[in-house]
């Protein structure tokens, strides 16, 4: 049986680097959440918070929704 508390404190920077911890071009909130653990909801307001400064692309695939870093984030990483 799990138990709930706060979530850790994980920063931007982490986030972004599980973009490239993946071995396919797009990250799922699942994918997120099993390397930093936070909630597939924390993940995804967190990635919305982050699109002013990062540059983060969204589409809906069946039921589930990828991200990906644009490629005017690429020079940058």
């Amino acid at each position: 049986m799990s138990t709930r508390g706060p979530e850790r404190k994980v920063s931007d920077e982490e986030l972004l680097e599980c973009f490239s911890d993946v071995d396919k071009p797009f990250v799922t909130t699942s994918d997120i959440s099993v390397r930093v653990g936070l909630s597939k909801t924390r993940i995804r307001q967190r990635l919305r918070s982050m699109e002013p400064e990062v540059r983060i692309e969204r589409h809906k695939v069946g039921s589930a929704v990828v991200y990906w870093l644009s490629e005017e984030n690429s020079g940058s990483n």
